[in-house]
């Protein structure tokens, strides 16, 4: 129950006396504003300094008595969140209050509103201020704070509950004395000068770090070590192992974002501690492991291996000068964890830092060094380790040298030191750091020197309190560029000395990050930065953030050997309490051994292994932009840029159709903005596409190939004059000693495919014969002819299903994949759009190769990981991969600029409106998401059909016919964004779909020929795609069985309503491709008085729209699958089984759930419509119907009708009946009296029978369709009927008997009468004066009158118009200015269908 109670110390109502008649001043307040209102949308309160009243939820309790320090309460408003935007969130100041509320109580509190330390908060500093509304309502849900709310944004959230997106720990580093963790929102934060040279870019990114940057705190506004904060650090302890990079997951309750101390904070809802009572620990974030520890680093391959350790002031000296542990218990434990480390690391050379100087401390040289050995030694075995010598030029007199030092130990059974160890000793530079130790080592043959470096830090100077560097670097940066430079001359005089030779790595503690500039003085001097280049690791955190002050710079000569690098992350992931000095110390394990993380290289002593990358996409067809899952040109050159950047050993190449079926962004340049992509990313070498050829050899020879960069390549393209091949057929990559062959090859379908006219002197040969010829050639061991350690074949032909069995079997692709010689070590392919990866046995051998095609539009690609022995050219390793592109890498700034740039010009191209659609014309899809079917029918298909039908209105064609591959985007209702409402179409949209500039082509078929291409649907055995649905135009439907033998599955073809006639000619249209037999449909290339419209069919579509404004898809089926199943002969009373298929579409469009099948008007049986997608057919939509042919059937054809309401689909399947009852005959036809027009009444007169007293039924048509309705005797004319043919059909029945059937002869319904009256704007003028005509056109019966009306003067017809539904038969025309004279304007309305023709009354107008 909801109540009210002052806020009052607990006292009796007689201590209160007579005051407690007067409330105080919080009783008595009402609310004055929301919270939301006191936070306001910006940084401050706007209602600073002002008194307010509001009422919330108590969700944080730090009031003074709890000793957090922050002394007050937090408020949320309790409820829906009514203003979003605003905090409904607030802190409440409460100094030494103690008022009677709890958490999850409902208050109300009255004070003034203020900002503090960068927090909105009401200061309410007496008890009175404070009213209990309702108690225990409870806790409004925590919202969710999102990744990309940051910064300032964080405002709209403050003081409210909320749970953190995504975070995870990113340091721990305060949590000693501050009691807070950090937390790195959406994923860690990296240095920004680790990713990017010291600039404003990098500045953003650190000033993006901070801005992210979220802190867990305890609730105290104290360090742990005040002594008012109860009990230690809350959220840590020795059982649990927590460590950055793992998951923060929010206590139930969530946890109230605040700000204090510069920082966003999670705080708990009380001051927690590690003496909070138990039920404390529901408010504790809890954490879910992201990063777990490992025992030992990643394998990094090789035969030998070196490392870097920091071991963090390892000193066997305690006190003065020394550092590290300060006891020998200490020490212990530190020796413990160090030798846990290394002895893990199993590296065979180690390059230590932040050991001993035992000489500075007066010590015996080494000392401290050889107790690590020792300790080694007894881990393992006697003589494992062993240390090299400190050089003795560091132990010379005058040398100043720091308290810590370099090292290098070694396995003995590994490595054997040449020569002795050796030393940079120049005190102008090293001076303030560790000079670098060397030593030349030999193993396995391989001599190689390595180089352990420490650099000076970048902490302040002591007793500096100058800020941080604006540059990023840290203080001492100009020092560490002066060490960098004489490191590398250092590493030149080893290079150049020929015993020591030029494997040099150096490894250590740089103090600089990867992009900082004493990294780039080291990698400008050639040496490669292993551990950016070879790793996604880092060494280090600092800030919470992460980066690698370490690195291992190797020679470019032993960077060639190094087959992996792994940064074993023990240390910086760690709670620092891990550290040996620690109540958390772990002994004798490696975590927390040091605060940097090891490295390890391993490298190989015989030549290693040529890591190659070949990354490929196939079908591109010109998908400039990126709209997802289309990736886009920039991120495909991102893409591209980051393989090249990890390995220079990195080759781009395609399987064809890089360009042609593109959008329209390059559709309308020509594809020469993909080509200038293309060329920019490096495109290195493709198969020819069949669509490179759309418009014909000679725009390939004379166009393309000299826009491209890149190499085009067929092995089975032959020119037919010289009987050779006609283009290049492989191109040979070299990486080092290793070379990649190249072979290409082309669909065998192409001459299907395109225009066989534009390749007519082209010759396309089996595609395996030929790859197998020129696989031998680069196999055969003839330098001259040329020679491939690898081969991979380029062909733009693919599987048909992604099922590994569509790439196995007797499938043209098939036949590629298992016929090509086992020389052929990879296939990329394409042309089918879709995406797989098989690894498919090579016959006759052990081995397997990758198959694999990315897809289409660049929405994936193909990545195949090559390892190859230089020495031998074998194959060692080949893996694939097919990985999504969208969004995956950073675009291409210069490719970015190419595409803006066509966009730019296609934009004012395309942005031209063309039309509106009401609803989607989409292809037909498969279940593969995305994956278009051109087995199956659709309403874009259908439509196309219906424009071209339109364009070449004037030759009369019958029929048009589309292909399905012709059309290469879908027709979308809805909005592509701003200027392009729903439902517009763009010339770019329209372009889109029809994107081939094929022209529009009439020709004659007879019927018997137009069965034969329906028939063609089904493609030759072996076709990439074993059926293709053409589209029809409007008015031609067809049944057809799919279980069928070829050339047999057409089973009725009807075209307006009538019967194909086989000897019939008739005329069809269809666009260039088609009527030239592509797509296999060869029939079409025989046809006749073959006429080319010169309509482009883009151009036909815009063409369209301007005379239809508005296009409707239309729903119903134009091809339905039957399948008839009964005994013959028929008779009355059998059962007939109708399998029934294509019922539906297949994208998205209205489904239907029930199939009906009729004899006239009688139903005879349903069933539901199974809306199952099938793959590469036309079968959607199924549905098996059983029905009985009704008693009474007469002999002859039953039609029965197949109809699906839902969609308005309705065939006819004829049936031939048998029947041994006598037929009814019409004695004397039946016959129509009374007037026949509108408004009139008509009857019909039956006629007579053979048969006496039969039961008869009267159907009224018009114009040969029945009358719904119109089911009696009489019938009265409507409007409708004016000008239309009427009929009465009557059926006489009588049992025993076949029906009957007779109708009328026909009586045209008069035309409705009409006026037409005329008015002149002016009858006289002076001069030459404009003059306008109003003209009215009224009929009889309420009908609108529509269609022309001619102007005539002097009976001269000068001007026609058109009356449109709508104008109610008014128009006005202007004449200009008419000639000097006498003029009589008359109009004529020419009449329609319904009405009757009219004149009106001549106008006289005369002009001096």
């Amino acid at each position: 129950m909801r109540r009210r109670t002052p806020v009052i110390a607990a006292v009796s109502l007689l201590t209160l006396g007579l005051t407690a008649l007067t409330a105080p001043p919080a009783l008595a307040a009402e609310v004055t504003h929301s919270i939301a209102d006191v936070q306001g949308d910006g940084a401050a309160t706007p209602l600073a300094g002002q008194t307010v009243t509001i009422e919330g939820v108590v969700t944080g309790d730090y009031r003074s008595s709890t000793t957090s320090g922050y002394r007050g309460f937090y408020l949320q408003t309790f409820g829906a969140d009514e203003t979003p935007g605003r905090s409904d969130g607030i802190f409440v100041y409460a100094n030494t209050a103690e008022p009677a509320i709890s958490l999850g109580d409902l208050v109300r509190v009255t004070g003034a509103a203020s900002e503090f330390q960068g927090q909105t908060q009401v200061s309410a500093t007496t008890v009175a201020a404070y009213e209990l509304i309702d108690d225990a309502v409870g806790f409004p849900a925590p919202v969710v704070l999102p990744n990309n709310v940051v910064g300032a944004a964080r405002e709209a959230y403050e003081g409210m509950l909320v749970t953190p997106e995504a975070a995870y720990l990113s340091s721990s580093h305060q949590l000693f004395n501050f009691g807070s963790l950090w937390l790195g929102v959406g994923a860690l934060p990296v240095k920004a000068t680790e990713t990017t040279d010291a600039g404003e870019a990098a500045g953003a990114i650190a000033a993006a770090n901070r801005a992210s940057r979220l802190l867990v705190d305890d609730g105290y506004s104290i360090q742990v070590s005040n002594s008012a904060h109860v009990g230690g650090q809350p959220y840590f302890d020795a059982g649990n192992v927590v460590r950055n990079g793992d998951r923060f997951v929010s206590p139930a309750a969530g946890m109230i974002l605040g700000y204090g101390f510069d920082d966003w904070r999670l705080q708990p809802q009380r001051p927690l501690s590690d003496a909070s009572p138990a039920t404390y620990a529901a408010l504790e974030p809890t954490w879910q492991t992201a990063n777990p520890r490992t025992t030992a680093p990643e394998e990094v391959g090789g035969d030998l291996s070196v490392g870097a350790f920091n071991v963090f002031n390892y000193f066997t000296t305690f006190g003065g000068d020394a550092r590290g542990a300060a006891n020998a218990e200490e020490f212990a434990i530190q020796r413990s964890k160090i030798v846990s480390a290394i002895t893990s690391l199993d590296a065979d050379v180690v390059a230590l830092m932040e050991i001993e100087n035992s000489d500075k401390l007066g010590e015996e040289p080494d000392e401290a060094l050889g107790d690590l050995v020792g300790a080694l030694n007894a881990a393992s075995a006697p003589g494992t380790w062993a240390f090299v010598p400190t050089p003795a030029s560091l132990l010379a007199d005058g040398v100043e040298t720091d308290f810590i030092t370099n090292a290098i130990i070694y396995k003995t059974a590994a490595a054997t030191p040449v020569g002795a160890s050796f030393a940079d000793v120049d005190e102008t530079v090293w001076d303030i750091a560790r000079e670098p130790i060397a030593q030349t080592f030999e193993a396995e043959g391989k001599t190689f020197t390595v180089v352990a470096n420490h650099f000076k830090s970048k902490s302040r100077p002591s007793g500096s309190t100058a800020p941080e560097p604006a540059d990023l670097q840290g203080f001492f940066n100009a020092e560490r560029v002066e060490q960098a430079t004489r490191l590398a001359t250092f590493i030149d005089g080893i290079t150049a000395d020929a015993e020591k030779g030029a494997n040099v790595i150096a490894l250590g503690d740089f103090n600089a990050y990867a992009e900082e500039d004493p990294a780039q003085v080291l990698t400008a001097a050639g040496l490669v930065d292993l551990v950016p280049n070879k790793t996604d690791e880092y060494t280090y955190t600092f800030d919470g953030e992460l980066g690698s002050l370490d690195h291992a710079f190797a020679t470019a000569e032993f960077a060639e050997s190094v087959t992996g690098v792994d940064v074993w992350n023990i240390n910086s992931p760690e709670w620092s309490d891990r550290g040996y000095e620690f109540a958390a110390t772990e002994a004798g394990t490696p975590f927390r051994s040091s605060d940097h993380d090891p490295i390890k290289v391993g490298f190989s002593s015989t030549a290693a292994p040529v890591d190659i990358d070949i990354v490929s996409v196939n079908d591109f067809h010109g998908r400039l932009e990126a709209a997802p899952p289309i990736a886009g040109a920039a991120v495909l050159g991102g893409m591209v840029n980051s393989y090249r950047e990890q390995n220079p050993n990195t080759v781009f190449v395609g399987a064809g159709d890089f360009i042609g079926a593109s959008t329209f962004t390059s559709f309308i340049q020509k594809d020469e903005p993909t080509i200038d992509a293309l060329n920019e990313i490096g495109l290195e070498t493709s198969a020819f596409g069949n669509h490179e050829f759309d418009l014909g050899r000679a725009d390939v020879d004379d166009r393309i190939l000299p826009l491209a960069d890149w190499d085009y390549l067929s092995a089975n393209l032959y020119d037919r004059t010289t009987n050779e091949p006609a283009y290049q057929e492989y191109d040979l990559k070299e990486f080092g000693d290793v070379t990649v062959g190249f072979i290409g090859a082309m669909t065998e379908e192409l001459p299907s495919l395109v225009s066989p006219d534009g390749i007519a002197s082209l010759e396309v040969r089996p595609v395996v014969p030929e790859v197998n010829r020129v696989a031998d050639q680069l196999s055969d061991g003839d330098e001259e002819n040329g020679e491939a350690d690898v081969i991979v074949l380029l062909v733009h032909e693919g599987a048909a299903t992604t099922d590994i069995s569509s790439a196995t079997d007797a499938s043209a692709f098939g036949s590629i994949v298992t016929g090509s010689n086992a020389n052929v070590d990879a296939i990329v392919s394409g042309h089918t759009h879709l995406a797989y990866n098989h690894n498919v046995p090579i016959a006759g051998t052990d081995r397997t190769r990758p198959v694999l095609s990315s897809g289409q539009y660049g929405e994936k690609f193909g990545h195949m990981a090559l390892s190859v022995d230089p020495t031998t050219g074998d194959l060692l390793s080949l893996s694939a991969e097919i990985l999504p592109l969208a969004g995956a890498y950073t675009p291409d700034p210069e490719v970015a600029a190419i595409v803006a740039d066509a966009v730019a010009v296609a934009k004012v191209l395309g942005a031209v409106k063309v039309g509106d659609i009401t609803a989607d014309f989409n292809r037909a899809k498969q279940t593969a998401a995305g994956s278009e079917n051109r087995g199956g029918e659709s309403t874009l298909s259908n439509f196309v059909a219906d424009v071209h039908l339109w364009a070449t209105r004037s030759a009369e064609p019958d029929l048009a016919i589309m292909n399905p591959g012709g059309l290469r985007a879908d027709l979308k209702f809805a909005s592509s964004g701003a200027g392009d409402p729903d439902g517009n179409v763009t010339f770019a949209e329209a372009a889109a779909v029809q994107p081939f500039a094929n022209t529009l082509v009439t020709l004659d078929l007879t019927g018997a020929q137009l069965k034969k291409v329906l028939e063609e649907q089904w493609q030759p055995a072996g076709s990439s795609r074993p059926f293709l649905k053409l589209g029809l135009s409007e008015g031609v439907e067809y049944t057809y069985d799919p279980t069928a033998a070829a050339g047999s599955h057409i089973t009725s073809v009807t075209i307006n309503g009538e019967p194909l006639d086989a000897a019939a000619s008739y005329t069809v249209a269809a666009n260039s491709f088609l009527a030239a037999g592509g797509d296999n449909f060869l029939t079409l290339g025989q046809g006749t008085n073959k006429a080319d419209s010169g309509k482009i069919d883009l151009q036909s579509m815009v063409d369209y729209f301007v005379a239809n404004p508005t296009a409707t898809p239309d729903y119903a089926q134009r091809a339905v699958g039957v399948k008839v199943t009964a005994e013959e002969p028929l008779e009355a009373g059998d059962s007939v089984t109708l399998a029934l298929s294509s019922l539906l579409f297949s994208n998205g469009e209205p489904t239907a759930p029930t199939v009906f099948v009729s004899a006239g008007d009688v139903q005879l049986g349903s069933a539901a419509i199974d809306p199952a997608i099938v793959d590469t057919t036309d079968e959607v939509g199924r549905a098996t119907v059983t029905v009985v042919i009704p008693e009474g059937t007469p002999a002859g054809t039953l039609e029965l009708t197949v109809t699906v309401p839902g969609n308005g689909t309705s065939v006819i399947v004829p049936l031939e009946v048998t029947s041994s009852a006598a037929p009814i005959t019409s004695v004397t036809a039946p016959s129509i009296t009374g007037n026949a027009r509108v408004g009139a009444t008509l009857t019909a007169t039956p006629g007579t029978w053979s048969v006496e007293a039969p039961s008869l039924a009267y159907q009224w048509n018009r114009g040969g369709v029945a009358i719904e309705g119109a089911t009696g005797t009489t019938y009265v004319v409507t409007p409708a009927d004016a000008g239309a043919s009427l009929t009465v059909t009557v059926t006489a029945s009588k049992d025993g008997y076949a029906d009957g059937v007779a109708t009328s002869a026909a009586r045209t319904v008069q035309k409705i009468t009409t006026s037409t009256t005329g008015s002149l704007s002016r009858h006289l003028s002076f001069g030459a004066v404009p003059v306008d005509f109003s003209i009215r056109v009224q009929a009889g019966s309420g009908v609108e009158p529509v269609g022309a009306v001619k102007i005539y003067d002097n009976g001269r017809e000068i001007k026609t118009v058109e009356l449109a539904a709508g104008d109610s038969g008014r128009t006005t025309v202007a004449l200009g200015t008419l000639g000097r004279g006498v003029h009589l304007i008359t109009a004529r309305f020419v009449g329609n269908d319904q009405l009757a023709a009219s004149t009106s009354f001549p106008n006289l107008y005369l002009r001096f």
